[in-house]
């Protein structure tokens, strides 16, 4: 018994069901990214998505120059907004009326400047952001544990 719960704490700390989670949203309900990591989520099929940032939380807290946004979607293709898909001009990006074959990896690209203050060199960097949705229809409980449980 002891091995079996053991074995189910590890497997959910390793799909990013651990202690991480409170990271990634803030009070306004804003789903920021994880450079390196897949955020995980599920969204109760027919309702809309948590408002995923195309950016994590130390990126915010420094300057940003010139930053530029490309969503990719499940299809590999950039995403546009539509009647479905609101994408905003800050990198924010929501799915309305979830369905499931909009499940599965949404990419957001974040390019953006720096820039060196003793030569003002510039310099442009990309950060990759990660995001793993998936349709739910009921409210019963999923495991291991997503990194985020969105459920209006």
């Amino acid at each position: 018994m002891r091995a079996w719960v053991l074995l189910s704490a590890v497997l959910w700390y390793l799909t990013g069901g651990g202690w991480q989670r409170n990271s990634e949203r803030t009070e306004k309900g804003f789903i920021y990214g994880k450079p390196g990591h897949p955020v995980k989520l599920y969204v109760k099929l027919h309702h809309n998505s948590p408002i995923l940032v195309c950016m994590d939380l130390k990126r915010t807290e420094k300057e940003t120059v010139d930053p530029t946004y490309l969503w990719v979607g499940p299809n590999e293709k950039p995403l546009t907004g539509n009647n479905k898909i609101n994408i905003t001009k800050t990198g924010k990006l929501m799915v309305k009326d979830f369905l499931e074959p909009l499940s599965g990896l949404y990419t957001c690209t974040l390019s953006y400047k720096t820039v060196k203050a003793e030569t003002q060199e510039e310099k442009v960097v990309k950060q990759r952001y990660d995001f793993m949705i998936f349709g739910k229809k009921s409210n019963r409980r999923i495991f291991p544990e997503p990194s985020i449980y969105f459920q209006p």
